[in-house]
């Protein structure tokens, strides 16, 4: 009996892998055809190149453009005022990662959003202007954006840049390891969540390397499928691929020197609370320093825009939301792990970091899993 169910079973598994194996294959020919809103700014360049863009307006249902959240940059009406998350994400669903292949011809419009951009060039080459900076990039290259900072891309050929987006606010709960694991990419990614202003960009040169390029087509077609366990698929697949970048790439990398002084003190004082949430005070990280009490609280509002008690607190509750996430703890038990005395005091804290309470958070992400 256990011998069939386990020849079933392999069977089972054998036609998932042959299906997935044939989806990406489709996915891996597919991906260099043009798709509605490709076609339609590549019509938009060329109508712009060739002194037609008017007569290219004249001819477009705005109201379906808009619909669409199509842009023309010509037609005020068409450009959002900011590009808020609800113009990326589907709001009902309340995706913490989307993954898309950037459309070929679009604008390129500087911009600014509240997530964190990551750009991979799957084949061919963009170009980024990120804080006023251009930067070329070519197949292999993976960048990552961080919130609040204005940048633009222009893909104006076949090349093929895959984007995904990752929140900032669930950024502790799906990757809260990696990020307290010191290397390159978790400090510059640690710099940005604390930081009132840090580095615009980091980027890695990856090449050729198959696995990586192949595991972004593969969380493409997942994103696009969106199958059962996709969401964990993806999630898991992205960090590996964190992990290859920092253990295979480090020597690449290239990140702007915003004050690499600064930059170090600051990811030092975030590791150290970081390490010691639960029963850190201000004396402690002072001590650990060798400054006053007081010039470790003018110092931490110097380099993080945040006192020192809304920087524990921060790191408090997402490390809970990491908790509420991936375990069955219960509210009290979390409250007293992160080093709340009261688990009313720990609920009211979240609801004010998040606006929500744990119960409804866990909830919440529970539902997001399914999709």
């Amino acid at each position: 009996m256990e011998t069939k169910k386990g020849e079933k079973m392999d069977r089972r598994v054998r036609k998932t892998r042959a299906q997935l194996r044939a989806g990406l294959a489709r996915l891996m020919q597919q991906i260099y055809q043009f798709n509605d809103e490709e076609l339609f700014y590549k019509e938009q360049y060329e109508a712009r190149e060739a002194g037609q863009i008017y007569a290219y307006i004249a001819k477009q249902d705005i109201q379906e453009v808009i619909r669409r959240h199509l842009l023309i940059p010509e037609v005020k009406e068409t450009i959002p005022p900011e590009f808020k998350d609800s113009f990326f994400f589907d709001m009902a669903d309340k995706d913490s990662i989307v993954v898309q292949k950037h459309n070929r011809y679009s604008p390129a419009l500087i911009h600014s959003h509240t997530f964190f951009e990551l750009v991979y060039v799957y084949d061919g080459k963009c170009t980024q202007e990120i804080s006023g900076q251009t930067i070329s990039m070519k197949t292999g290259d993976f960048c990552v954006i961080p919130p609040s900072v204005e940048h633009s891309i222009s893909v104006y050929d076949d090349s093929i840049i895959i984007n995904i987006m990752l929140r900032r606010n669930t950024l502790h709960s799906m990757f809260y390891n990696f990020l307290n694991t010191p290397n390159k990419l978790s400090s510059f990614f640690l710099n940005n969540i604390y930081a009132k202003r840090a580095n615009d960009y980091i980027l890695f040169h990856s090449g050729m390397d198959s696995y990586i390029r192949e595991s972004f087509c593969w969380m493409l077609w997942e994103s696009m499928n969106k199958q059962e366990y996709s969401y964990q698929c993806i999630t898991n697949v992205l960090l590996l691929d964190f992990y290859l970048l920092v253990r295979n790439y480090s020597e690449s990398v290239q990140m702007p020197l915003f004050n690499s002084k600064i930059d170090v003190q600051r990811y030092a004082i975030i590791q150290y609370i970081q390490d010691n949430y639960r029963d850190v005070t201000l004396s402690t990280v002072a001590k650990r320093f060798h400054y006053s009490n007081e010039y470790t609280s003018r110092l931490i509002k110097d380099l993080m825009g945040m006192t020192y008690t809304e920087v524990v607190r921060t790191v408090r509750i997402e490390r809970s939301q990491d908790f509420l996430a991936n375990t069955t703890m219960t509210v009290a038990n979390i409250a007293e792990a992160i080093g709340y005395d009261t688990t009313e005091h720990y609920i009211r804290q979240f609801k004010k970091h998040t606006g929500m309470t744990p119960s409804a958070y866990r909830k919440q992400e529970a539902k997001n899993r399914l999709f």
